[in-house]
């Protein structure tokens, strides 16, 4: 087995047609465990929920220009010279001022378009939370399945060295009776230490494997691992899958959210050249009456305001250019999301039939496997013909379990692509 074979399976390494069965206390988890760990505790599920938090309240934010407010002041003025006429004290040396004003947006156009933007955004991070954890699970799946194909390839390996052991041993007998050659010895030798080095290779990825679930669940992955094989069904027609409803895909509802807030950006940039008018009440309470002879009065206001300047035409532009640019990334999220449904569909359609040859050659080529060693041994077969019947052996293996490790990924990719979480319960096969 080359290493080439075994660095291009990497990706996706999977035991062929493999799910985890119902087995004793020590054996790996069940998917659903990881994918329930990495809800809890991934990183990256964690961030975009904080950010969703972030979102809201920067909602609620946006409501202050739009809302009544309070503001209370109190005034504490030392004046060097008090004044006054007569007994009435205008200005006292201690002078104690306090206000209470409340104030009325009463038209603000581009403030309230501004709040909307921002419940806008709001809405698009939570329902970013999902998309992420549909990528989460994405990875999740692939290591769990890369853990479980590294394990078979380990075992794959096991009888690949017992048969190249197994050779060596019979190639050493026969040289000390004088049928074989020092060459023939060496050839086995080498052909041993290549088994062990795909035993290295395999035990490595699984040790990846297991560290990437740790990273991602916060779970250990037990030692055991037991498989059963995939019935190879067909998945539902692909037009049930393209006709998932928008609301069901996550990643294309956010996109969708993000758009509007642009928009809204937009449009609020643009009302902000129209004027805004305002209400404002404030008592006022101090110990300097002067003539007015209260110690609190009112005033009422009513405040009309424009502005213009040229910042607020550069902002107008730039917000809608982002806007453009919400509705080209919303765009782009559409047709990604719909490449991946058809892709991963495509994949399960061919990847059963790729999986059903290999699962055939594998076992042709380890029966004539078994016939050159049979040959070799009754002395009717040569070595080179062993070794080439082992190497195409382990070989058709690697091609079974990258067959199985397509299709596998596969299953799960379709259902994540298509919005779906996977099974609590079961493997998408």
């Amino acid at each position: 087995m080359s290493n080439r074979n075994l660095k291009k399976l990497a990706p996706v390494l999977v035991i062929a047609g493999s799910m985890v069965a119902a087995v004793p206390a020590f054996a790996l988890q069940p998917l659903a465990e990881f994918l329930d760990g990495a809800r809890r505790v991934n990183v990256d599920n964690r961030e975009a929920a904080l950010t969703a938090v972030e979102r809201d309240q920067e909602a609620l934010m946006s409501l202050g220009p739009v809302l009544p407010s309070l503001n209370v002041r109190g005034v504490y003025t030392r004046n060097q010279y008090q004044s006054g006429v007569g007994t009435i004290v205008i200005v006292p040396n201690d002078q104690w001022d306090a206000f209470i004003q409340a104030g009325v947006p009463i038209v603000d156009l581009a403030a309230w378009t501004r709040a909307r933007a921002a419940r806008a955004s709001a809405r698009a991070s939570r329902h970013q939370i999902r998309a992420t954890l549909l990528d989460v699970e994405k990875q999740v799946a692939r290591s769990y399945y890369q853990l479980i194909g590294a394990v078979a390839l380990r075992q794959s390996g096991d009888r690949t060295l017992a048969a190249a052991q197994a050779n060596h041993d019979l190639t050493v007998e026969r040289r000390r009776a004088g049928v074989a050659t020092e060459l023939d010895v060496e050839r086995s030798a080498a052909e041993v230490e290549r088994a062990r080095q795909t035993i290295a290779d395999a035990d490595l990825s699984a040790q990846l494997a297991r560290r990437a679930l740790s990273t991602l669940t916060g779970l250990a992955a037990s030692e055991e691992v037991v498989a059963s094989a995939d019935d190879l069904h067909d998945e539902p027609p692909l037009e049930e899958w393209e006709g998932t409803p928008p609301g069901r895909l996550p990643a294309l509802v956010a996109a969708s959210e993000q758009r509007r807030s642009a928009e809204l950006g937009a449009q609020a940039a643009t009302l902000a050249f129209a004027p805004t008018l305002g209400g404002s009440a404030t008592e006022h309470f101090t110990n300097a009456a002067g003539f007015i002879g209260h110690d609190s009065s009112y005033t009422l206001a009513l405040t009309l305001t424009w502005h213009f300047d040229l910042a607020l035409l550069g902002d107008m532009r730039a917000q809608a250019a982002a806007a453009d640019a919400a509705r080209v990334r919303q765009e782009r999220v559409r047709l990604q999301v719909g490449d991946q449904i058809h892709e991963s569909w495509q994949r399960v359609r061919s990847g059963i039939v790729v999986c059903r040859a290999a699962r055939a050659q594998a076992r042709a080529a380890w029966t004539a496997a078994d016939h050159a060693r049979g040959r070799y041994a009754s002395g009717v077969g040569t070595q080179l013909e062993v070794i080439e019947a082992q190497r195409d052996a382990a070989s058709a293996d690697v091609a079974r379990i990258q067959a199985d490790a397509d299709l596998s990924y596969a299953r799960a990719a379709l259902r994540l692509s298509a919005g779906q979480v996977l099974d609590r319960e079961r493997d998408p096969r």
